[in-house]
C-alpha cells in the first residue's frame, strides 16, 4: 500500500513539473509572439534592424570613449533619392494645429533642467547623417524606424546653436531632450517651440521673426539663425538649416543634411556653392529659392568667435536610405497615380501617370518607388519586368480592397498612426477599449496591435491600408469577412467590432 501511495505521489510530482514547464514555455511564446511576430506593413520585419539602433547609453559610451569623435566632421555620400525619403518635417509656421501642439509641450515642460555642456570650441557643425549617430532613435513613440538621419534636423540644428554659443552638446543628447520634454512630434519632425525652449534652458537671447529683413539685420548683429524651410533650395519637403554668418552679400550656412553633390542637381546647380561643411548662398538666391517661412535668431554674446577647425571626413560607409533598383511597373490606379517630390503622401504633388502607363523604378523606400519624374506609391502598380527585361506579372497589392469588416490573419498586426510603415506604431494603451477586449479574449490584453482573429471595421482605404477606430492597418494581413460571418465572430467574442 505504501509503495502504491509513493508511486502516486511521484507520478503527481512529475505531472506537475511537466505542466509547469508547458505553462512557462507558453508564456514565453506569447511574449515572443508580440515582439517577434509583429506583421510589418509593406515589407517584412528585419530583426537585425534593432541591432543597428544605438541606445542613449550606448551612444554616450561610444562618443565619450573615442577621443576623435567630436573633433571630426562627417559629410555622408548620400543622394537626392536618400534625401527624398526622410520624414516630412512640418515647416509651415502658419500650421496652427502643429504650432498648438508645440505650445502645449512648451507650457508644460521644465525650463531649468540640469544639463551639463562640454567645453566651448567655437562655431560647430554637426550632420544628422553622421554614421556615429545616424541610426540613433529619435521618436516620441519608441518607433525604431524614426532615427536621427530620418527626422533629426531639428535637434541637430539646435545642437549647432548651443555648441556654437555656450558649449558642446551632441545631436543625440539634444534629440533625447526633445523627446523627454515633448518637442518631438509623432510623424512630422520637431515642434518649433523646442527652439524657444533651448533659449530658456541655455540662457540665450532669442528673437523669433518671419521678416527676412529682420533676420538679415540680426545676422549682422552677431546672431546665429535657425531657418525653417519648405520645398526649395534646401529640401524636397521640410527642413531646418542654420545660418551662421553673413559676408557682404553672401550667407554662410550649416545644413544638417548636407551630402556630397546636394547642390549639383539640376534644380539647385548654380544657386549655391559648398566648401567643406559650409554652404554659401547669395542673399538674393536665398530669398528667391530658399522658401524659408520663419527664423529663430540667437544672440552670440561672445566678443571673439572661434572658427570650426574640425577635420572633415567623407564617410563612404553609410548605408543608403533609399534602395537602388531597376525594374518596370504598370500603373493600375483607375483615376491615375500622383507623382510626388518625395516618398510620402505629404510631399508635394508634381504630376500624375494615367492608368496602364509603364514606368521604370530606379529607387525604393517604404512602399514608394522613384521614377524619372518623381515618387509614386507602388501600392497602385503591377511589376511587369525586372532589370533583365524578363516579363513578369507581379502585383504590388490586392487592388480590390473595400471598406467593411476584416479579420486579422497575422499573429500580431501593427496599428499605425498613418497609412504606411514609416508611421509610428501604436501601443496597447492607444487602442480602443473594444480592441483591447478582443485581444484579451484572444490571448493577451496588453498586445501592442491587433492579435490574430480580431475583427475590425475599415472605414477608409488608402492603397493596401485600412483605417480602423484604433488606427491604420495593412490589409495584406487580413481577410475580408462577410456580414454573417462577422456577426458570428462578434457574438462569440461578445463585444463590438472595432
Amino acid at each position: 500500500m505504501r509503495g502504491r501511495n509513493l508511486a502516486l505521489i511521484v507520478a503527481s510530482v512529475i505531472v506537475l513539473v511537466i505542466l509547469s514547464i508547458i505553462l512557462v514555455e507558453n508564456f514565453k511564446n506569447s511574449n515572443n509572439e508580440i515582439t517577434l511576430n509583429n506583421a510589418e506593413t509593406c515589407r517584412s520585419e528585419n530583426n537585425e534592424e534593432t541591432d543597428n539602433i544605438v541606445s542613449t547609453n550606448q551612444a554616450e559610451n561610444i562618443l565619450d570613449t573615442a577621443e576623435y569623435i567630436m573633433d571630426t566632421i562627417e559629410i555622408p555620400p548620400l543622394t537626392s533619392e536618400d534625401e527624398q525619403v526622410i520624414e516630412y518635417q512640418e515647416a509651415d509656421l502658419e500650421n496652427e494645429a502643429f504650432d498648438r501642439q508645440g505650445k502645449v509641450a512648451y507650457n508644460g515642460s521644465e525650463k531649468t533642467p540640469n544639463i551639463k555642456l562640454g567645453a566651448y570650441k567655437g562655431l560647430t557643425y554637426y550632420s544628422q547623417a553622421d554614421k556615429r549617430w545616424a541610426k540613433h532613435m529619435y521618436s516620441a513613440t519608441n518607433d525604431k524606424s524614426q532615427t536621427m538621419i530620418q527626422s533629426g534636423c531639428g535637434p541637430t540644428a539646435a545642437s549647432i546653436i548651443v555648441s556654437s554659443i555656450k558649449g558642446e552638446i551632441k545631436p543625440t543628447d539634444m534629440g533625447d531632450l526633445f523627446v523627454e520634454y515633448g518637442y518631438r512630434s509623432k510623424n512630422s519632425g520637431t515642434y518649433w517651440s523646442g527652439f524657444k525652449w533651448i533659449a530658456d534652458v541655455f540662457d540665450i537671447e532669442l528673437q523669433q521673426t518671419s521678416s527676412f529683413d529682420t533676420m538679415i539685420s540680426k545676422l549682422k548683429d552677431n546672431n546665429y539663425v535657425i531657418a525653417s524651410c519648405k520645398e526649395g533650395l534646401f529640401t524636397y519637403g521640410g527642413h531646418f538649416i542654420v545660418i551662421v554668418g553673413i559676408d557682404g552679400d553672401t550667407l554662410k550656412i550649416y545644413d544638417p543634411y548636407l551630402y556630397n553633390g546636394k547642390f549639383t542637381t539640376s534644380t539647385r546647380k548654380g544657386k549655391a556653392t559648398v566648401k567643406g561643411n559650409t554652404v554659401y548662398v547669395s542673399v538674393s538666391n536665398f530669398k528667391k529659392y530658399g522658401n524659408t517661412k520663419g527664423y529663430f535668431c540667437y544672440k552670440n554674446e561672445r566678443e571673439e568667435t572661434k572658427e570650426d577647425n574640425k577635420e572633415i571626413i567623407v564617410n563612404d560607409q553609410l548605408e543608403k536610405v533609399a534602395k537602388p533598383v531597376n525594374y518596370k511597373v504598370k500603373i493600375t490606379a483607375g483615376n491615375g497615380l500622383n507623382i510626388r517630390n518625395g516618398a510620402g503622401m505629404y510631399y508635394k504633388k508634381t504630376g500624375s501617370y494615367i492608368k496602364n502607363t509603364e514606368v521604370t523604378i530606379i529607387a525604393e523606400s517604404n512602399g514608394w518607388g522613384k521614377t524619372n519624374k518623381g515618387w509614386i506609391s507602388l501600392s497602385y502598380t503591377i511589376k511587369v519586368s525586372d532589370n533583365s527585361g524578363k516579363k513578369q506579372e507581379t502585383s504590388n497589392e490586392i487592388t480590390t480592397y473595400k471598406t467593411g469588416k476584416y479579420k486579422v490573419t497575422a499573429s500580431v498586426l501593427n496599428v499605425r498612426n498613418g497609412p504606411g510603415n514609416n508611421y509610428s506604431k501604436k501601443t496597447y494603451k492607444q487602442l480602443t477599449t473594444d480592441a483591447r477586449k478582443q485581444n484579451r479574449k484572444l490571448g493577451n490584453y496588453y498586445t501592442n496591435g491587433y492579435r490574430k482573429g480580431v475583427v475590425c471595421t475599415v472605414g477608409e482605404i488608402y492603397g493596401n491600408w485600412g483605417k480602423t477606430s484604433s488606427g491604420w492597418i495593412c490589409l495584406n494581413y487580413c481577410k475580408k469577412v462577410m456580414l454573417l460571418l462577422a456577426n458570428f465572430f462578434a457574438q462569440n467574442i461578445q463585444i463590438k467590432s472595432i
